[in-house]
């Protein structure tokens, strides 16, 4: 992965999912009707890809501009990362060219091993060591698995009060599942999936 803020001299990359303090925009939200009743979550100026899989996302620019925000992910490369099984580093595939299954790496210490759905993308094997050293967290807690396959689940975000202006949510940082019916009423932030057929492997040098 190449990008603003890479530092080459000390051998350090920013992962590809995070957030940046210049990626942030602000835009006005409003309520517009839906086909089959009810209302649902809009920007102002609404524009194609906005909507997906039913709900609103968060609209950020890509630059990678101002300074990396490790408390943060940029929602669309997020995305790109969940449904494209790319690498939350590098940016590039996550799925091994062998077994074809998917490298996933999660902290041990959140309940998120077995089948469920979790926020994490996936990481590479190539990367999945660097991540560890990178962060400490991760080198107490890393858990390296692969799955067999992963589906949307549902996302995290902000969820609004139908009716009132779009000003303040009503809940922050909620799980909304796909089926819901606050999905229409919610910003999303974050894309969850759940990953099928979940295996621990052991076979990778930290």
């Amino acid at each position: 992965m190449s990008g603003p803020g890479n530092a080459a001299a000390t051998g350090f990359r920013y992962p590809y999912v995070i957030g940046w303090t210049g990626e942030a925009e602000r835009h006005r939200l409003m309520w517009v009707p839906r086909p089959l009743g009810g209302v649902r979550l809009c920007y102002v100026d609404s524009r194609p890809g906005d909507h997906e899989l039913g709900v609103l996302r968060l609209r950020q620019n890509g630059r990678r501009a101002g300074r990396p925000d490790f408390t943060t992910v940029n929602t669309r490369r997020q995305w790109r990362c969940m449904t494209r099984s790319w690498c939350q580093v590098c940016g590039g595939s996550a799925v091994d060219a062998e077994t074809g299954r998917i490298w996933w790496l999660l902290s041990s210490d959140q309940g998120e091993g077995g089948d469920g759905y979790t926020n994490a993308p996936p990481t590479c094997r190539a990367c999945i060591p660097e991540a560890i050293r990178q962060c400490s967290h991760l080198r107490r807690h890393a858990a390296v698995f692969t799955v067999a396959e992963c589906a949307p689940f549902g996302v995290r975000g902000d969820v609004f009060l139908p009716g009132l202006p779009p000003m303040v949510p009503l809940a922050v940082n909620r799980v909304v599942r796909l089926d819901d019916a606050e999905l229409p009423h919610c910003l999303a932030r974050e894309l969850l999936m759940r990953v099928v057929d979940v295996r621990e492997e052991t076979a990778i040098d930290h």
